[in-house]
């Protein structure tokens, strides 16, 4: 053990250097385990965040030169394995760990990690049904992320042209490690933003794999952005017995790359079979169709009558009319000539003379009456206004004011009491014939 030698006086910065070297030179690289707390992201790119167990807490820091390569996301409350250097921060007198690599502490971890945040993005409504996008029946083009190299991509090439050859786009991904998220989330972005050539529907491949190697597929970011693609997205990530967060925001999820091909794409020789089938059963109903219609015609051609024979009837018909119209013109121009001669002879002057002479005697006749009544209905009226006129002039006051009588009045209301007039109150005296003004006193 090295025994630093005693000094009788250190300044603080010797003190906190022979600290830090002591330190230094006693740890090396250390793998330590811990529940990463108080995570903060620096606008420098540094991570800050603590490391705790049931009794202990250590801070640690990150470089953001070393952010790039770090295979999960920190966050608060994840249990992980750090690999790093253990150094003094003289500046606050305090030991801490700079992070050289963090892995995920155990699959259990995991999983309660995975259901805390599933749980979360749950109540934020990412993972609604009612929210996501219907999948055209028949797409004409499809875009694909994933690995340009493996076996993924060449079973997707081979069910696509097998099945319902059309146009296949291919973006290139990472689907393992430091650089997946990255690359899976710029390839959503890709087939969003491009506008010649754009695809009906995404599809995100790869093989199976463990819990760890799927974790870039339940990040956070992922699920946002696969919520907020306007493009239909198909989930086709591991086996048919793994399930991720990406699984869950996609609009449709798939076991294996080959049967999102097959959900997605009708199958070819299905359809040519089906319309095969339906043009026999479209030209078996075309002709029972035409033979039963065939048949009708013949019967109703049956039925049709002669026609130059019909026609004739009708010629028959229309002379039988016309002498009968003329018979009927000709009776009637009779009757009307005999009516006409009758007149004639009944008709003279002397007969029309008295006719008048009749006729004038009883409207003078009338006239005189009605000028009677109506002379008679003048006199009646006239006495009744003349009886309503007396009637009227005797319940005036003024045949009152005649008899020496006088109407009193204050702002045109007539006075009835002494009381109502005040102390010089102008007052009107309505006489018979004439009005004074008067004021009390």
């Amino acid at each position: 053990m090295n025994i630093l030698p005693n000094i009788e006086k250190f300044t603080v910065s010797q003190l906190n250097y022979s600290i830090k070297n002591l330190i230094e030179n006693k740890f090396q690289i250390v793998s330590v385990i811990g529940e990463v707390s108080q995570v903060k992201k620096h606008g420098s790119g540094h991570i800050y965040f603590s490391l705790k167990d049931e009794e202990s807490v250590i801070s640690a820091i990150c470089w953001r030169s070393v952010v790039p390569r770090l295979k999960i996301n920190l966050e608060d409350g994840i249990k992980v394995e750090i690999k790093g250097k253990v150094t003094t921060y003289s500046q606050q007198s305090k030991y801490q760990l700079i992070v050289q690599q963090i892995v995920f502490e155990g699959e259990g971890n995991l999983l309660k990690l995975l259901e805390q945040r599933k749980r979360r993005l749950a109540e934020l409504g990412f993972f609604d049904e009612s929210k996501k996008k219907e999948i055209t029946k028949f797409p004409n083009s499809i875009g694909v992320i994933t690995s340009e190299s493996g076996a993924v991509i060449k079973d997707i090439i081979h069910r696509v042209s097998d099945r319902f050859p059309i146009k296949l786009l291919i973006y290139p991904s990472n689907v393992q490690g430091d650089k997946c998220l990255d690359d899976i989330i710029r390839g959503i972005e890709y087939f969003n933003i491009k506008k010649d050539n754009s695809v009906d529907v995404i599809i995100i491949a790869r093989g199976g794999g463990s819990l760890e190697d799927l974790m870039p597929f339940n990040e956070e970011l992922l699920v946002k952005k696969i919520f907020e693609s306007k493009i239909p997205i198909v989930s086709a990530v591991g086996h048919e017995t793994d399930y991720t967060l990406c699984d869950l925001v996609s609009d449709l999820r798939a076991p294996t790359p080959s049967a999102a091909v097959e959900m997605i794409l009708p199958n070819r020789k299905e359809i040519l079979i089906r319309l095969l089938d339906s043009e026999s059963k479209l030209k078996k109903i075309f002709a029972h169709f035409f033979d039963n219609h065939k048949l009708s015609l013949k019967l109703l051609s049956s039925k049709i009558p002669e026609l130059l024979e019909t026609v004739n009837n009708h010629f028959q018909e229309l002379d039988y009319h016309e002498q009968s119209l003329k018979n009927f013109l000709n009776s009637s121009f009779n009757n009307m000539k005999i009516n006409l001669y009758r007149v004639i002879q009944k008709f003279s002057p002397s007969n029309l003379a008295n006719m008048v002479k009749f006729e004038l005697s009883r409207v003078l006749n009338n006239f005189e009456k009605n000028t009677f009544f109506i002379n008679q209905n003048l006199d009646t009226k006239r006495e009744r206004f003349n009886s309503k006129s007396k009637e009227l002039s005797i319940l005036s006051y003024k045949q009152t004011l005649k008899r020496g009588f006088a109407v009193i009045r204050k702002e045109d209301v007539i006075i009835k009491n002494d009381l109502e007039i005040k102390h010089n109150d102008k007052i009107e005296i309505e006489f018979a014939t004439s009005k004074t003004k008067a004021k009390k006193i």
